[in-house]
C-alpha cells in the first residue's frame, strides 16, 4: 500500500479552503480542488471519503470552538439571570471577542461556517448563534419589565429580528473583509450601533 503523503494532504486542504470560501459547500467542485491541488480527482478519494468528508475535517475544528464558546457563554447568562440582572452590552461583547478570537485562529473557516456552509451539517450553526442572541434578549427584555409575564408577540418579534440583524451584520463583515483590523473596527461599530438600538428601544417601551 502506497503511504498517504502529509504534503499531498495538506495541498488539497489548501485547494479545498479556497474552493469552499469561493463556491460555498453546495457548489463546491472535487474536480476543481483536485486541479487547484495538481493531483487527480481520484487521487482525493485516497485522503477523503467524499466532499462532507473533506468539508468535515477542515470545518469540524472551528464548530467544535464555536460550540463550546457558545455554550459557556449561555451557561452564563443562566447563571446571571438566577442571581442578578443580566447585562446585554457584556453578553453580547463576549460573543464579539469569541467571533474575533476564532477570526485570529480560523479566519477562512470560520467565514466558510458562517455563510458558505448550505446544504453541509453545519447549515444551522449562524441559526443557533441567532437563537442564543435572541435568548440573551429575551432575558434582558423580561429582566426590565415591572412584571414577570412573558414578552408580548410584538417584544419577542422585536427581539428576533435584532438578533437576526446583529448575527448577519457579523457575518457579512466577515465575508466581504479580510484585514483582521478592519473587521475587529467594523464589528465594534456594528455591536455599538446595536447596543444603543437595544437601550433605546427599552426606553421607548418603558422597560427601564
Amino acid at each position: 500500500m502506497q503511504i498517504l503523503k502529509d504534503d499531498v494532504k495538506k495541498s488539497i486542504r489548501q485547494a479545498a479552503l479556497s474552493e469552499f470560501k469561493k463556491h460555498g459547500y453546495m457548489k463546491a467542485s472535487i474536480r476543481h480542488i483536485a486541479d487547484a491541488a495538481g493531483i487527480t480527482p481520484g487521487n482525493i478519494y485516497r485522503y477523503f471519503k467524499n466532499k462532507e468528508d473533506l468539508f468535515y475535517e477542515l470545518i469540524q475544528p472551528v464548530y467544535e470552538q464555536l460550540a463550546a464558546y457558545t455554550l459557556e457563554i449561555k451557561n452564563e447568562v443562566d447563571f446571571k439571570l438566577c442571581t442578578e440582572t443580566a447585562d446585554h452590552l457584556v453578553i453580547l461583547r463576549k460573543i464579539d471577542a469569541t467571533i474575533m478570537q476564532l477570526f485570529k485562529q480560523s479566519s477562512v473557516e470560520l467565514t466558510i461556517l458562517l455563510n458558505l456552509s448550505e446544504g453541509s451539517r453545519y447549515e444551522t450553526v449562524k441559526e443557533e448563534l441567532i437563537t442564543l442572541v435572541y435568548q440573551i434578549l429575551e432575558n434582558v427584555f423580561t429582566t426590565k419589565k415591572e412584571t414577570s409575564a412573558p414578552l408580548e408577540a410584538k417584544e419577542q418579534q422585536s427581539a428576533r429580528m435584532l438578533a437576526v440583524t446583529l448575527i448577519e451584520g457579523m457575518s457579512l463583515i466577515l465575508r466581504d473583509y479580510e484585514d483582521g483590523d478592519t473587521i475587529k473596527v467594523l464589528v465594534d461599530e456594528l455591536l455599538y450601533l446595536y447596543s444603543a438600538g437595544i437601550s433605546e428601544k427599552i426606553k421607548l417601551q418603558g422597560l427601564c
